[in-house]
């Protein structure tokens, strides 16, 4: 799954070469713990292709009559084209979510999850794909690739930029063609490191909140048990 991710770096480049524009005036503010329910930078498959503020988590048009009891942050690639919720969007209404890196919480020893994270070893912008409607999105999801299995059974779907080109297209594509762009990224893309556990509070903010983990050393008087 991915459940916080930060964007801080200006993505105008990458929002240049996909040839997208923004639909308002958006300042960019160094965010390095966005979470579901939050305000986030997408690009929508209109025939603009707008750069978009949306909620992050679906709230679909038919919410308002039949409300949703369910957390809709990420779509399962495996159910995307047969769910209820994600099906009817796939062909049309597709979007991509820029990040620069994103947090994962795999298990340890003894059962307390670590807070790691996940980014491109070069620093480039990551283009998440995702789904929209109603001003709200959902970041799809898929099994991860070799390097990012040691951390989670999960990962974002990150599209190169060519790929996130045709999945932006504003033409209705058939589920099979639009889950054919969603195949893993390169394993040698990533990199990862173990954080400090802040980032497990909504509230925290700064870009602390991804730098490596510091060991702390062992006491002295403890090591000298094996001098």
């Amino acid at each position: 799954m991915c459940g916080r991710y930060a964007l801080y770096n200006d993505p105008s480049a990458v929002v240049k070469r996909l040839r997208a524009r923004a639909a308002a005036t958006m300042p960019l503010v160094p965010r390095y713990n966005i979470a579901p329910t939050a305000q986030v930078l997408a690009i929508v498959n209109t025939p603009q292709r707008e750069l978009r503020e949306m909620r992050w988590g679906l709230l679909p048009r038919f919410a308002e009559r039949t409300p949703v009891r369910r957390s809709t942050f990420n779509a399962r690639i495996e159910t995307l084209a047969t769910s209820p919720l994600y099906g009817p969007l796939l062909p049309a209404q597709r979007c991509v979510v820029l990040a620069d890196g994103y947090y994962e919480w795999p298990p340890q020893p003894g059962g307390v999850p670590a807070p790691t994270w996940i980014a491109r070893r070069d620093g480039a912008t990551i283009v998440f794909a995702g789904l929209y409607d109603a001003g709200s999105v959902t970041i799809v999801t898929q099994p991860p690739n070799e390097t990012l299995a040691r951390v989670h059974d999960r990962m974002p779907a990150a599209l190169a930029i060519d790929v996130a080109d045709r999945w932006l297209t504003p033409e209705v594509l058939s589920p099979g063609d639009a889950l054919a762009l969603l195949q893993p990224s390169d394993a040698d893309v990533w990199t990862y490191h173990r954080v400090g556990r802040d980032v497990g509070n909504a509230r925290s903010e700064g870009p602390e909140l991804i730098e490596p983990l510091t060991e702390k050393p062992e006491p002295s008087d403890q090591l000298e048990l094996f001098s």
